[in-house]
């Protein structure tokens, strides 16, 4: 995986930096940018919720790199860190939901065991945090060749991720699990050239692979989460991008 990981990598730089041999205008540069941005969107049921909720806090940063190989089209690499956390409960409550009563049916089933179906006095609060980093390969097709630069993208993207039940201070685990994950993104956003050699972007980022966590011994030893699915980040992604001509 790794040897994938550093392939796809080199490759993706390789696409980049050959492809100014195939550039139509001499004006056409490399940039190098800087992402923020704020993902927004739901997350799915949890191990504590049986609902989708609202993501409550969460952010993005990246770095970009991307050329522009024909007119009004560029090809761009970048690489993003993610992280969204949603509390679910507060240290000291009983929490019952649709997987603990499954839970307790499943395995607090000997002879003379007490059936309980909710967590009981929790020791700190709870958070269901899930953070993603991942680097994508894409292209932009802008709609104007002037200052200001509409344009929309598409990207693929491989991800490593890790769910964890976490404390607020993400010093108690209750319990986590981590993997891969890939899938397309989707971009509109503006260029405006704010004077030679930088551009500020301000773009929106759509669509969030989704990965499948499963976690052993989760609250109580005899408890198990499996296959729950989660976006690796917030669906709906708005930001900015400050990028810079090297040399300008």
């Amino acid at each position: 995986m790794k040897k994938f990981i550093l392939a796809f990598v080199l490759l993706a730089f390789y696409a980049v930096i050959i492809s100014g041999q195939v550039a139509e205008k001499k004006t056409s540069k490399f940039l190098i940018g800087f992402n923020l941005a704020l993902p927004t969107g739901y997350a799915p049921a949890t191990a504590l919720t049986n609902s989708i909720t609202s993501i409550e806090r969460s952010y993005g940063l990246g770095i970009l790199i991307q050329k522009e190989i024909i007119k009004n089209f560029s090809l761009f690499f970048d690489m993003n860190t993610y992280d969204y956390n949603n509390q679910l409960a507060e240290q000291g409550d009983d929490v019952q939901s649709i997987w603990t009563v499954e839970q307790s049916a499943t395995h607090w089933d000997e002879s003379g065991a007490p059936h309980i179906q909710y967590v009981h006095n929790l020791p700190t609060d709870v958070h269901f945090d899930m953070q993603a980093t991942g680097f994508r390969l894409g292209g932009k097709l802008y709609l104007s060749d002037k200052k200001i630069r509409p344009w929309a993208g598409i990207a693929w993207g491989y991800y490593s991720w890790q769910a964890n039940y976490f404390n607020k201070e993400k010093n108690k685990t209750y319990g986590s699990d981590k993997g891969y994950v890939s899938g397309l993104t989707y971009m509109a956003g503006l260029d405006f050239k704010v004077m030679e050699g930088m551009t500020i972007t301000a773009f929106a980022d759509l669509a969030s692979p989704v990965a499948t966590y499963s976690m052993e011994g989760l609250f109580y030893p005899q408890w198990d989460i499996n296959d729950y699915d989660a976006h690796i980040m917030g669906q709906y992604r708005f930001g900015l991008t400050v990028s810079f001509s090297p040399g300008k």
